[in-house]
């Protein structure tokens, strides 16, 4: 598997470029339909330092516990709400717990960092055709200069999504019978505050809840025990991270994923 760790500043830039294209192989254009996501493992990143360099950079920067949010900085221009903020904040820091999810909007390119099951990943959104390389040397230079470094780019297996498309990233076969698309559709959405917006689904930061529906006579995994709200013989409803949705569809005992039911009045 090719991959390229950035942990360098100034010049030294450069000549990653330059290591970056022969490692490729060939020069890659991104274009300005598509969002693109990569594996970026874990970074080096201290969650207190990252919170404090981003409200000197005026990021919004939020941080949620449980149902409640605190928020750590307001930006001097643009929104001034929590959920417009989520939507609309050129720079965005969201704390949960260990989590956080940070966004960036430039003239060529907005980016974003977020958890996925195992680590972390970069999410580009090119506003015109961009070399990768120069795209994730922008995003470098900037995330370092907010303490963050060590940076492990996956080169190989990068997933490239339409943005108009009729039909999302179809999902892979273990998880179409086990977890309804909406969530599925989230995870790997371009924002997910966004997505969330537009299909109702409601976040709690970077959670949110969900409803088991359990096999017969199955208990909830124990990995999962403590994000449980209520329960019964059958169901389960559970607050759980976005990243830990597809790990939880895929446990044993687990028949289905889905959102809760919001009753209609007649």
């Amino acid at each position: 598997m090719r991959r390229m760790r950035f942990a360098a500043r100034g010049a030294a830039l450069a000549l990653l470029a330059t290591l970056c294209v022969a490692t490729v192989g060939s020069a890659v254009t991104l274009d300005a339909q598509s969002y693109f996501t990569f594996g970026v493992g874990q970074l080096e990143a201290d969650i207190q330092t990252l919170s404090a360099a981003a409200a000197t950079q005026d990021y919004a920067v939020l941080s949620f516990t449980g149902n409640s949010v605190s928020v750590l900085h307001a930006p001097l221009a643009g929104p001034a709400d929590v959920q417009s903020m989520m939507l609309s904040a050129e720079r965005l820091l969201v704390l949960d717990g260990a989590r956080f999810y940070l966004r960036s909007s430039g003239p060529t390119l907005t980016y974003a960092i977020r958890p996925v099951h195992g680590g972390l990943e970069l999410v580009l959104s090119p506003k015109a055709p961009i070399d990768v390389v120069e795209a994730l040397t922008a995003v470098i230079v900037e995330l370092q200069d907010l303490g963050v470094g060590g940076m492990d780019v996956g080169l190989d297996g990068y997933r490239s999504v339409a943005r108009n498309a009729l039909k999302g990233p179809a999902e892979p076969q273990d998880l179409a019978s086990k977890l309804d698309y909406a969530l599925y559709g989230l995870m790997v959405s371009e924002d997910w505050f966004s997505y969330a917006h537009g299909k109702g689904i409601a976040l709690l930061g970077l959670h949110l809840e969900v409803v088991v529906e359990k096999l017969p006579n199955a208990e909830i995994p124990s990995d999962f025990r403590s994000a449980v709200s209520s329960e019964t013989a059958d169901l389960a409803s559970l607050v759980v991270a976005v990243d830990q949705l597809a790990p939880l569809a895929r446990s044993a005992g687990v028949g289905y994923v889905r959102l809760p039911y919001v009753p209609v009045a007649p």
